[in-house]
């Protein structure tokens, strides 16, 4: 196996675990799989949306799998090359029986996340079932 077909498959298995654990209901485990100057960026139309290190990243994913139902995860396309991989995933909205499409696109480096760009397709029912629940 080539270096970077190594560092590919380590990258891919980094991402992989964030979204088994949102399956298995232990979202924040991943924490450890992020490295100390880890940066997320959300769009900010969201409530969880900016931009965040690893702790504020660590502090809002309960709230996102409040919303975000992991259990009804389909990936659409996952691929990588070296440090970078993109998971396109259809995944459940809580309280509904719909989906969204997000496309999450992670930087990872010595087996740590460093980086997640978050991009949010057709949002509206995602809204709609936030706005619900808060009033």
């Amino acid at each position: 196996m080539s270096l970077s077909t190594d560092q590919t498959a380590r990258a891919k298995a980094v991402v992989k675990s964030f979204y088994d654990g949102g399956a298995r209901g232990r979202i924040t485990d991943f924490a450890s799989q992020l490295a100390d100057d880890f940066e997320l960026f959300v769009p900010a139309y969201l409530p969880w949306g900016g931009q965040f290190d690893k702790a504020g990243y660590v502090a809002l994913l309960p709230g996102v799998a409040d919303v975000l139902d992991f259990s009804r995860l389909d990936y659409l396309s996952f691929t990588g090359e070296g440090g970078h991989v993109v998971a396109l995933i259809y995944i459940g909205v809580q309280g509904t029986d719909q989906s969204i499409i997000i496309s999450e696109h992670w930087d990872v480096a010595d087996d740590k996340a460093v980086r997640l760009r978050v991009a949010y397709f057709d949002p509206k029912i995602l809204l709609d079932q936030i706005a619900a629940t808060a009033s």
